[in-house]
């Protein structure tokens, strides 16, 4: 018994990603496949498990509310009656439920502003949809449309780079009458750029071992002539952390005696045990650095190829209500693509792009506009040695052109983000905004 019970708690945690995509466990018991079947009973044993334990956990959370708002208008009214305004950032990363439940919450006054990104959508694999973003002006055509793209963070080389090999695919719907699976956009750094110096290199070694032996000559370059204070200032972003990602950079930068470690939330021991000290490399996932900064990024897993993201969601695809936005034979590339964009906005002063096997060829356009470490010339390496970096936030300069505040009604940010706004009766003094594209 306990052991079935084991059984169905590990079947409800992989399921819970894909159930959150509105797939109805009963059509699955049906189906007549018996991989399919199994998959619907373990998750209903796995909904009974936690009713015997009077438990919840976050998935039924907020799908029982959002059946609760959708089944009963009278409680629906009195739960968003005292909203006037609902936000919601990193709307690229929610779910068909999430989405579901904001549009719900948002019946009553109509005010609904989602923040987001779509070349950030990572979360895929936990049910998240990019179409939720992608769609939203189409599902709200008299909605308010403001692109905000400045960065504030990267060096101006860096960002030009980042945004060029985005803009680079093929990102275009199959239909030419239909939008395509991204907005289009040009990112604008506002970082100053007074100092003049190869802020992207790549590493690409002739063999794994060449990699490393290069990556830790570069290190050693930046910490020797003070360009970086410690080794805190620099991370490594790999697709995984595990001995097969991870283990070679950590055995190649232990020889080398520069301080590394596996950060870990909620702990301050790295993946040996050893408590984390001061002046070590970040190791981690691009997942995991999503929201982090760091002066020197260093991203790798250039050759990684993965081919299926999603294996359990592929299964389960004919019986989503809403199948994903996009082409199922794109979906592994474009996701490649958000990840490591992700991982390339992550470098304030300097971004190395670093592989010792054949790059896919999607990085082809980015490793072209890079500057090969063994190939700097004197004045680049003066250049680069002349450099300072400094831990701290990045700064956003002074602007003498400073763009006046949007009139009433319309929202301003940041940096590399797209605001929608859907306004109600309630909002902007009775008026819906006239929608804007920057």
């Amino acid at each position: 018994m306990a052991a079935a019970r084991c059984r169905g708690a590990q079947w409800g945690k992989v399921l819970r990603p894909h159930l959150r995509r509105t797939i109805d466990p009963r059509e699955l018991i049906v189906s007549g496949r018996r991989f399919t079947a199994a998959l619907g009973r373990s998750y209903r044993r796995y909904e009974d498990l936690l009713l015997d334990q009077s438990a919840a956990d976050f998935g039924h959370l907020q799908r029982w509310l959002v059946e609760l708002l959708e089944d009963d208008e009278e409680i629906a009214a009195q739960i968003s009656g005292g909203m006037v305004h609902l936000l919601c950032d990193e709307y690229q990363d929610t779910s068909r439920v999430q989405e579901r439940l904001l549009t719900q919450l948002s019946q009553t006054h109509g005010n609904l502003c989602v923040v987001g990104d779509e070349d950030q959508a990572l979360y895929r694999f936990r049910g998240a949809s990019v179409a939720n973003i992608l769609n939203f002006p189409q599902r709200f055509p008299d909605c308010c449309v403001v692109s905000l793209t400045f960065n504030h963070r990267s060096h101006g080389i860096i960002v030009r780079a980042y945004d060029r090999w985005m803009a680079s695919a093929d990102w275009s719907y199959p239909n030419p009458d239909l939008p395509s699976f991204r907005h289009e956009k040009t990112i604008t750094p506002r970082r100053s750029e007074d100092d003049d110096y190869p802020a992207l290199i790549s590493i690409e070694g002739k063999s794994p071992g060449d990699e490393e032996d290069q990556l830790v000559d570069l290190l050693r370059f930046l910490k020797r002539n003070r360009v970086i204070g410690d080794y805190s200032q620099v991370a490594l972003l790999l697709h995984s952390v595990r001995d097969e990602g991870a283990g070679r950079y950590m055995d190649a930068l232990d020889y080398a005696d520069i301080p590394a470690a596996f950060p870990r939330r909620g702990s301050t021991a790295n993946a040996t045990g050893r408590r984390r000290g001061p002046g070590e490399v970040a190791v981690t996932t691009i997942h995991r650095a999503k929201g982090l900064e760091w002066d020197v990024v260093v991203a790798g897993s250039l050759d990684f190829n993965n081919r299926d993201v999603d294996p359990v969601g592929r299964v389960l695809l004919p019986y989503a209500r809403r199948r994903p936005l996009e082409p199922d034979d794109r979906i592994a590339g474009f996701d490649h693509m958000r990840q490591h964009y992700v991982a390339f906005s992550r470098a304030r002063r300097l971004l190395v792009l670093t592989t010792g096997e054949p790059p896919r060829a999607r990085f082809d356009p980015i490793l072209r506009m890079a500057r090969p470490w063994v190939d700097l010339t004197g004045r680049e390496l003066r250049a680069l040695e002349r450099q300072r970096f400094r831990t701290g936030p990045a700064e956003a300069p002074r602007d003498p052109h400073r763009v006046q505040p949007p009139p009433p009604g319309r929202i301003s940010g940041l940096h590399a983000k797209r605001i929608v706004v859907r306004m109600g009766p309630r909002g902007g003094q009775g008026a819906t905004p006239r929608g804007t594209r920057a």
